[in-house]
């Protein structure tokens, strides 16, 4: 709804804002659940051999740490690629 000289209706716009953070706040707590579950389920202890050693780790452990290291290698090949082009583009100057 508008009003009579063309401004857009509050309420209307405050409602958008609540169902916004409505959903915001049910897909957090769907993803708090599923993360919960997820720790639960990975929780028992593995044995891990690495190049020198061996050790027993909890699983959820090994898949975080796996985690992590997929996360900074990707910003390491971002990185890098960008650094590539800003390179070449001083060149190109």
């Amino acid at each position: 709804m508008t009003s009579v000289q063309g401004t857009p209706d509050p309420g209307k716009e405050l409602k958008k804002r609540e169902t916004r953070d409505i959903v915001r706040i049910v897909a957090a707590v769907v993803i708090l659940v599923l993360l919960i579950a997820f720790v639960l389920k990975n929780s028992q202890t593995v044995r891990v051999h690495f190049i020198f050693f061996s050790a027993n780790v909890a699983l959820i452990w090994v898949l975080l740490i796996c985690i992590l290291l997929g996360v900074v290698a990707d910003r390491l090949l971002v990185w890098r690629q960008q650094k590539g082009r800003r390179d070449a583009a001083k060149k190109a100057r």
